[in-house]
């Protein structure tokens, strides 16, 4: 805090703080607004001609322009001496401060000055602030500054005058530039990205204190509001699922012609139906509730044990307030789902040190196929016992609910198990496995079950491998970590809420001192990313290769961790075995 004080008594920290207000200010009151232009926004328009040269003038603020000379600049640094990351820091400032800003805004439309709709915020706006910017700062040029404003300040006019953005956007975009523009100075040149030393593995102070318990308070609001929202009986739908396929289970009736009020059929093996039949007894609101309350109690339980090495950092609450605000567990708690109840079950089983392992998983493979990926792993690490127990587990309660739920048992075994659309449309963009990828491509359905089969396989052996050379360094909670993003990449299915399994591997990275990447995919777990890059591909502000990206990019982070997280942890203990004593000691 110190720190963050004295940076702000500096004069790029007063421009980021203006930037700070600024954007706060103008995007609360177009929010407000409900995206129609202010007052402002209609007496600037009028005022601001379009003057000639209003078309080249705006070409200023565009990627086009200022990428080459960016390039450019970071040639003559390298040549000066410079090394490659500071000569091509802002190069990656500028990429990435484009990508956010058309991410964090594309769903934010609003009438355009000249009709049609246009995004909140101007990105040729915030490009040229930002750009120019850093070809001052690069060049150690502070008499340039001026003249960064002027064209800035021209490009932002032009995109006014020529009816492309109201003034609004225009302040938002160079809000935008400001905060990154002080970022960058506040990250002095030849500076690694901070650390935390090994030695250090608690809280500090402030998130040991008691107070700290407000945040995941505050944090639950987040995906709780919304809920209380939505009438009661639309409540969480797969909730309505189990709760319906409970009831008709308890009739005797076929579980897998059962459909509730929205045309969502049962999904999930015969045991998870017979463990659904006792919730059909109980009051649906209060069942909701409940179903809330021990979510939230499997989500500390998760926190504790799969993602240890995150809690000796942050501490608990800041840990479950992350976690809140995360897109796979708004998911959760918005759908009424299984999967923390799942999470928790393996990474209690597998992690932990107990008498019975095998029993968590397999009890959760009885519930829900995808977690079967683990099985390969036991079987080529040879943990015969933990094998026996699982397969045992597994086996018998599939075979008491197919044997309790006999009318079900044909269609499951001969259709429901085999039959993906049961689920929907699988091509939606809340698909996040390398399936969904496949169908959103526009391949032909034979191409793509094709590619998915080849793709599953190779991924299956390269995770199970990677994960058994993980598990023969001792690093348990990455081996655990690699096959739980697997689960992920392979599943015919695997929507948002699914996603909860990548906390193991994100646990993992902590574990490895890997915390920007971290932080990094913590950020890309939290943003709702399909419904951004749908509304990005249906807006057209970019091109329709980026969006996809956007769409995909939270299941493509679990493609990537299981290729190269067994690489980076390996080769990480090789580097640095000081922290091999935490990754080792998660296992408890």
């Amino acid at each position: 805090m110190r720190r963050i004080r004295s940076f702000v008594r500096t004069p790029a920290g007063r421009v980021g703080l203006a930037g700070v207000v600024a954007l706060g200010c103008v995007s609360g009151l177009v929010l407000l607004a409900g995206g129609r232009p202010l007052g402002l926004d209609g007496w600037v328009a009028g005022w601001v001609p379009r003057f000639f040269g209003a078309r080249t003038v705006t070409q200023l603020g565009s990627g086009s322009v200022l990428y080459p000379v960016l390039a450019i600049v970071a040639i003559l640094r390298r040549g000066s001496g410079a090394s490659w990351r500071d000569s091509v820091r802002p190069l990656v400032v500028l990429a990435v401060a484009q990508m956010l800003e058309a991410v964090t805004f594309v769903t934010l439309v609003r009438p355009g000055p000249d009709g049609g709709t246009i995004s909140f915020s101007s990105g040729h706006a915030m490009t040229a602030a930002l750009g120019w910017g850093l070809v001052a700062w690069s060049l150690g040029r502070a008499r340039w500054w001026p003249a960064v404003v002027v064209v800035a300040g021209a490009v932002g006019v032009s995109r006014v005058g020529l009816g492309l953005h109201w003034a609004t956007d225009v302040v938002a975009g160079w809000a935008i530039a400001a905060i990154a523009l002080a970022a960058v100075a506040a990250w002095p040149a030849g500076e690694e990205a901070p650390s935390v030393p090994a030695s250090d593995s608690g809280p500090g102070r402030w998130l040991g204190s008691r107070w700290t318990w407000v945040l995941p308070a505050v944090a639950l609001a987040v995906p709780v509001v919304p809920l209380l929202l939505v009438p009661g009986p639309d409540r969480m739908k797969d909730l309505l699922v189990y709760y319906g396929a409970g009831g008709t289970a308890g009739t005797g009736s076929d579980v897998y012609e059962f459909r509730t009020v929205f045309d969502m059929p049962f999904t999930y093996p015969p045991f998870a139906a017979m463990l659904s039949e006792p919730l059909s007894r109980v009051p649906l609101g209060l069942l909701q509730v409940l179903w809330v309350l021990a979510s939230l109690a499997a989500l500390v339980g998760v926190a504790r044990i799969g993602m240890r090495p995150v809690v000796d950092r942050l501490g608990l609450p800041l840990t479950l307030a992350l976690l809140l605000v995360s897109a796979p567990v708004r998911s959760h708690l918005r759908f009424g789902q299984v999967g923390l109840f799942l999470v928790l079950l393996v990474s209690a089983d597998l992690l932990r040190r107990h008498r019975r392992p095998g029993l968590g998983l397999g009890l959760a493979i009885a519930v829900k196929l995808t977690p079967a990926v683990f099985v390969p792993w036991l079987l080529v690490t040879r943990q015969w016992r933990t094998f026996v127990v699982t397969a045992t587990t597994a086996v018998g309660a599939t075979l008491a609910g197919l044997l309790l739920l006999w009318p079900s048992a044909g269609e499951y075994l001969w259709r429901a198990l085999w039959d993906s659309d049961r689920f929907g449309a699988n091509d939606v963009v809340g698909n996040q496995s390398v399936r969904g990828m496949l169908l959103r491509t526009g391949l032909p359905d034979s191409w793509v079950s094709l590619s998915w089969v080849g793709s599953a396989v190779v991924l299956t052996v390269i995770g199970t491998w990677g994960a058994r050379r993980l598990e023969a360094d001792g690093n348990r909670l990455g081996a655990v970590g690699v096959l739980a993003a697997l689960s992920v990449a392979v599943s015919p299915i695997s929507w948002v809420h699914h996603l909860v399994f990548l906390v193991l591997p994100l646990a993992a990275v902590v574990a490895a001192g890997r915390y920007w990447l971290a932080v990094g995919w913590g950020v890309l777990l939290t943003a709702s990313l399909p419904s951004i890059g749908a509304a990005g591909l249906r807006s057209g502000s970019a091109h329709p290769v980026f969006w996809h990206l956007v769409v995909d990019a939270q299941g493509l982070t679990a493609v990537a961790a299981v290729l190269v997280l067994p690489w980076l942890l390996g080769a990480l203990r090789t580097e640095r075995p000081e922290l091999s004593s935490e990754a080792d000691s998660v296992r408890v």
